[in-house]
């Protein structure tokens, strides 16, 4: 009876240390979460400037180069845990990417990258105007196909030369909507 109690412990204390050694394996393939909407996919719709605050003299020709009303396209993709986007603004042709996260109903996403970060502008004085994007974000809510949201962009303003000096920052908002394609 003593050698099965035995038996059993050793027996028991084998299983225990193989199932201790087992190494974990991700699930593939994974899927998407049943509690979060997908919200990958491209989005396009209108975009409204609705402040442009700073920059020296840049705020005050911020429509010769930022319409008042454009349209913007973004394309969202999922990346594992962070979401990854491509904004695009009709207008100038500007793209930025971006990289964020996202809820049930919202999302809020800063810029990695700007295919152009440099425009040559002239003030109403017709000063040159150096503007170097520096960041932006875009924060959003969305209900089934249906996104609505605000841009903030902000750029060093720099004089216009072989050693440029910054004279400045501007800070543009734009509103908008857009609707899944």
């Amino acid at each position: 009876m003593k050698r099965s109690y035995g038996m059993r412990a050793v027996l028991l204390t084998v299983a225990l240390t193989a199932l201790g050694c087992q190494d974990s394996r991700p699930v593939s393939p994974t899927s998407a979460s049943l509690f979060l909407p997908s919200v990958d996919g491209v989005w396009s719709g209108p975009m409204t400037l609705t402040s442009a605050q700073g920059g020296e003299c840049a705020a005050g020709v911020v429509t010769t180069f930022l319409p008042i009303n454009d349209v913007g396209t973004v394309t969202l993709a999922p990346d594992n845990d962070r979401l990854l986007a491509t904004l695009t603004m009709e207008s100038t042709g500007l793209a930025c990417k971006y990289t964020g996260t996202t809820s049930a109903t919202s999302l809020a996403m800063n810029a990695t990258s700007c295919d152009r970060t440099g425009l040559i502008i002239r003030c109403i004085e017709d000063v040159p105007r150096e503007l170097r994007l520096v960041g932006s974000s875009v924060t959003a809510s969305f209900t089934g196909n249906q996104m609505a949201g605000r841009t903030v962009s902000t750029y060093n303003v720099l004089t216009v030369g072989d050693n440029p000096i910054g004279v400045g920052s501007l800070v543009a908002s734009h509103s908008f909507t857009a609707t899944r394609r």
